[in-house]
């Protein structure tokens, strides 16, 4: 060991020693050594061509041997030289340790790789699987859309094909009733209604009682020769209510054409000071389709030198104070024809 002159000296190097084993692991070592010559000369204040005086014993010194005596202590080479000794043995701790580190962390970082690479692999793996599956899935839906687009295009042609079909049969339909209400109108050519005459008229014999009854009241010159005469098949009215109509049949089709001619020029028909009316027996179709010109014919009846007849089956024909005539088969615009050219009165006269 050195001698050194003074204990500062003493007391930084044994510092300096200390600091070898707290500093190993830091990056900034060499900064701290220089800065530790930096401060050992200004502690000391010498120059660098500071020569050897003498100075305190040796033995005072760490580790000194105390039978060296007092004798010169080390200029500032000597010093230097222990520092860079010194800094040669903390830089290869260092570089012992960073290289153990290293190692430790190249390591860690293959078994982190190996890991990460069986993961990886793993996941791939599922993935694989995954997307097979739903490949596989794709597939199948996609040969089932097939099938399904082409279960829906055959539903489609069959679909057109059935709505042709209806088509046709609706036509055929409406042809068939009106074929079968024109038969049943033709059935009913030979009949009458005789609407309002009252209950009880006619129990006994109705064809004798009916046509006595036409003769009388029409002064025909013959009396009708009918086939039947019997009330609509409809329950017997309560006491107060309106009698059910009489449906007669004509054995002669002209004399029901004479009676039906008679009694709309006759005026108001009577029978025991009972209004009745006398009207052509039609079908329940031609029925309600002439019944739509109800309200119609009720203010035609309210124009003054207007004549207007029901055609069959159900044409309204209007004749104007004019002599100009019109024709209607819809009641919506037979009443706005009335209303708006030939403005009935407020309150009707019959």
């Amino acid at each position: 060991m050195f001698h050194v002159p003074g204990k500062p000296l003493c007391l930084i190097l044994t510092f300096y020693q200390c600091l070898l084993f707290t500093v190993e692991t830091e990056a900034c070592l060499m900064t701290t050594v220089k800065l530790f010559v930096f401060c050992s000369l200004k502690l000391f204040n010498m120059p660098k061509s500071l020569k050897q005086k003498p100075g305190p014993d040796a033995s005072d010194l760490p580790g000194a041997d105390p039978a060296a005596g007092v004798g010169a202590g080390p200029d500032l080479d000597t010093i230097m030289a222990a520092i860079k000794q010194t800094e040669q043995n903390v830089l290869a701790k260092i570089d012992s340790s960073v290289m153990a580190a290293a190692g430790e962390l190249h390591k860690k970082i293959d078994d982190l790789a190996g890991d990460l690479r069986s993961e990886v692999l793993s996941v791939r793996a599922e993935f694989a699987k995954v997307i097979e599956d739903m490949q596989k899935e794709n597939a199948t839906l996609s040969t089932r859309t097939d099938d399904l687009e082409e279960e829906a295009n055959g539903q489609a042609n069959r679909v057109v094909a059935l709505e042709a079909k209806v088509d046709a049969l609706s036509a055929q339909v409406v042809r068939l009733a009106d074929k079968a209400d024109d038969l049943e109108s033709r059935q009913r050519r030979d009949n009458c209604r005789l609407i309002g005459v009252e209950e009880g008229f006619g129990n006994i014999r109705p064809e004798k009682a009916v046509a006595e009854l036409l003769k009388e009241a029409l002064a025909l010159d013959y009396t009708p020769t009918l086939d039947r005469a019997h009330r609509s098949l409809q329950p017997r009215p309560k006491d107060g209510d309106a009698p059910r109509p009489i449906i007669v049949k004509f054995h002669y089709f002209q004399e029901k054409v004479d009676v039906l001619r008679k009694a709309m020029g006759a005026g108001p028909i009577t029978r025991n000071g009972k209004r009745f009316y006398i009207y052509p027996d039609y079908s329940a179709t031609v029925r309600k389709k002439r019944s739509a010109f109800t309200e119609v014919r009720r203010l035609l009846r309210r124009c003054t030198g207007v004549k207007y007849g029901l055609l069959y089956p159900a044409t309204l024909k209007i004749t104007t104070p004019a002599g100009e005539q019109m024709s209607f088969e819809d009641p919506i615009k037979a009443r706005h024809y009335v209303e708006t050219n030939l403005r009935p009165r407020e309150t009707e006269g019959e």
